[in-house]
């Protein structure tokens, strides 16, 4: 009787599983055939059937057939690196994450980081950076709302760590302390930047003994994409209001602000940028230049974390996607 390779393959199969044996190279050289990698599996399912139709539908072939055979075995490069590399990128992402938030609880955010806490911190966003995987960060932050709804950047974000001057600085008050600070982009073009102050004095005892204030101040910008950088925002100063929210324990949010509009001066700048050269970079019109003051990069942006750096003072920012910024 003749066998056929897979039923010589089947039958040696039972034999060495009758007596306790079970040599993967045996087989193979019984059959004088080679699995496909991806069917490797098989080799770990005792329960083979000797029914043609209940057998898994393995892929075989022959050792000595034509490289151009079709059952030849894929080499790594007709193989899809993308998926592996971005399960790799996620792990390696995860635990840079890890240490950044390790960072900023350990350093209160960076307003008590020492210069090695703010190096470390450096070489881990540029790590982030190197695998940012939002490559246009900036779409659809103009608000045109007669096209797509996708906005990357649309969200409430609070600040988790900082090496701004102009932030860190906040914290060298002896009146007031920074507290929560976001930045609110729930309507393009519309950007807010949100700083709580409390007392110092409130900082020094239980929240339980001291009856507590706290004072909001918000900053109101436009933002705008910068052509030919997709992952830049521009900025534009349209308003700041400070509004007072508790104070000795009491609500006070029905107090009017204290509001100052600064369109005006943006119209004013527009103005005088027609008989001045170089001031047309800060007005609207300055958002078509690349390089006009006013704006941020996003370094690296996930579905929870927004890292990005300020073009002046200068500075990075890192900041966690939150379900409101209520005081």
């Amino acid at each position: 009787m003749h066998l056929l390779p897979s039923d010589a393959f089947h039958w040696s199969f039972k034999i060495m599983r009758h007596h306790h044996l079970f040599s993967v190279s045996a087989v193979l050289h019984l059959t004088g055939a080679f699995i496909l990698p991806q069917r490797a599996a098989l080799f770990t399912n005792y329960g083979l059937h000797s029914s043609e139709s209940s057998r898994p539908n393995t892929k075989f072939f022959n050792a000595n057939a034509d490289d151009d055979s079709s059952d030849s075995i894929p080499s790594d490069t007709d193989l899809d690196p993308q998926p592996t590399r971005a399960v790799e990128n996620k792990e390696i992402s995860s635990d840079l994450k890890r240490k950044l938030y390790q960072l900023a609880a350990s350093y209160d955010r960076g307003f008590a980081a020492t210069p090695k806490a703010r190096t470390e911190a450096n070489g881990i966003i540029e790590q982030l950076a190197a695998i940012n995987p939002t490559k246009h960060a900036a779409r659809g932050i103009d608000g045109d709302h007669s096209g797509s709804d996708d906005v990357p950047l649309r969200a409430i974000w609070r600040m988790i760590w900082t090496t701004a001057f102009d932030v860190v600085s906040l914290g060298a008050s002896p009146i007031a302390a920074p507290s929560a600070i976001y930045q609110a982009i729930t309507d393009p073009p519309i950007a807010t930047n949100i700083i709580d102050f409390i007392p110092r004095a409130q900082t020094f005892f239980p929240s339980s003994s001291v009856p507590s204030s706290l004072l909001r101040a918000e900053v109101t910008t436009r933002a705008s994409s910068r052509s030919g950088a997709p992952n830049r925002v521009g900025l534009v100063f349209e308003g700041v209001k400070l509004q007072p929210i508790e104070l000795l324990g009491q609500k006070v949010d029905n107090l009017p602000p204290l509001s100052v509009d600064l369109t005006w001066q943006q119209g004013l700048i527009e103005q005088v940028a027609r008989f001045v050269p170089g001031l047309d970079n800060f007005s609207a019109a300055g958002k078509n230049n690349i390089d006009a003051p006013g704006y941020f990069d996003v370094e690296y942006l996930d579905d929870e974390l927004l890292i990005i750096r300020q073009q002046a003072p200068g500075g990075r920012f890192a900041l966690i996607k939150v379900d409101n910024c209520d005081p």
